[in-house]
């Protein structure tokens, strides 16, 4: 073109090198054999500049490349915190004539416990005490699955068996929307990018995204993804921080990968998650938790393992192996970060809870207690640092938890 200078042969080997990591890091395997096949050789990336990869690689990834060059996952892992949950502080009964199957902190300032449950009731008690706080929710007409509060606000968003979906004002108690049919199978999880925008996930292999109206704060169903057209979604997801773009990550059954979908992009790809970028299915991923940096995403599999990998990669950091056995029977795993980043907390078929050290892929405690397998788990951290993890049982109780 005139007013530029033809591309030199090395720019054009870095071009390539380029291209070729971009494809490699999304799994891309067919289209990086095409493009090996139409120039005739195989480019090496020795050349290429690290800080080139981590930029370019960081705007796809929804990450901020530069902060990622010669980042040592160590540093983060093994970064000192505080001590990790570790005791009993109350136990919440009665809350349900059913099993508990959901469970969240809510409100505003989270001092409030959602509980959901088989008898298709969402019940509001007060963290504090466990004193039912209001008159529960009892919109529903089958089994609540998932609760997920407003980060910073009052209302709640309930997912239940019949693929309904609807949203609550915990401080007014009372139900905002409801949207029936938006799924057409079990509605197995909400979960919140910000105050304005949630997504849902189903059996029907579906994610919609709900918005807020820039107008008037009514929200919306903005669109449905078709995540797979033969297999169920069994969680998802987003991209953390508040610059990030709006990224869900979705596990899916019977998939070797994970999905991701750019909302404002309208883009969606897929991340395998074996570590030879084959298409063998040796376990299925039933759920996924963003870790509070945003450079990782711990899955939780079928098979006694937990991954860890590297924010939209198929790079395995950390693998965590429980030996306790696995009960088919048993609901999905479920796992949430310790706000610090070093621990987290993983849920086992016996009615425990593990305690993970991350970082030295150790188990360094177990929380006792549930008489029965355990359903849900949700943490909160409040501003003056300390946390309290939230459990929910087949034994038909709630339980928090603390550090000493």
């Amino acid at each position: 073109r005139k007013g530029r200078s033809a591309m030199s042969s090395d720019e054009r080997t870095s071009a390539i090198s380029l291209i070729r990591h971009l494809l490699h890091t999304h799994g891309l395997t067919h289209t990086l054999a095409a493009l090996d096949e139409e120039i005739g050789a195989h480019v090496q990336e020795s050349g290429l500049p690290s800080e080139i990869i981590a930029k370019v690689s960081g705007i796809l990834l929804g990450t901020d490349g530069a902060d990622n060059v010669g980042f040592d996952y160590d540093e983060v892992l093994i970064a000192p915190g505080k001590e990790l949950i570790s005791k009993s502080a109350g136990v919440i009964p009665g809350l349900h004539i059913g099993n508990n199957l959901s469970v969240c902190f809510c409100g505003k300032d989270r001092d409030l416990i959602a509980s959901g449950g088989a008898d298709k009731m969402v019940t509001i008690a007060k963290a504090e005490d466990g004193a039912v706080a209001q008159t529960s929710f009892n919109e529903h007409k089958a089994p609540v699955l998932s609760l997920a509060p407003q980060p910073g606000a009052d209302l709640l968003v309930s997912t239940a068996m019949d693929g309904c979906v609807q949203l609550h004002d915990v401080a007014e108690g009372s139900l905002v929307k409801e949207w029936r049919g938006v799924h057409r199978k079990f509605a197995l999880c909400a979960s919140w990018k910000d105050r304005d925008l949630f997504a849902t996930c189903s059996k029907d292999g579906i994610v919609a995204a709900f918005r807020a109206d820039a107008e008037d704060g009514a929200f919306q169903k903005a669109l449905d993804v078709p995540m797979s057209r033969e297999n169920g979604v069994n969680w998802i997801d987003w991209a953390r921080g508040d610059t990030s773009p709006p990224v869900i990550v979705a596990a899916v059954q019977e998939s070797h990968t994970l999905r991701y979908f750019d909302i404002a992009a309208q883009r969606l790809w897929s991340v395998s998650m074996n570590e030879l970028d084959d298409g063998h299915i040796s376990f299925n991923a039933m759920h996924i938790a963003v870790h509070p940096s945003g450079k990782f995403l711990a899955v939780a599999t079928d098979k006694q393992r937990t991954f860890i990998f590297e924010w939209g990669s198929r790079k395995r950091v950390r693998t965590l192996v429980t030996p306790k056995p696995v009960d088919d029977f048993a609901p999905a795993p479920r796992q949430c970060w310790d706000p610090h980043g070093r621990g987290i907390y993983l849920t086992s078929g016996t009615g425990t809870v593990d305690v993970w050290d991350v970082g030295m892929e150790r188990c360094v405690g177990e929380l006792a207690g549930h008489t029965a397998t355990i359903r849900d788990m949700d943490m909160v951290s409040n501003a003056s640092g300390s946390r309290m993890l939230a459990t929910c049982s087949f034994d038909k109780t709630a339980r928090l938890w603390s550090a000493l």
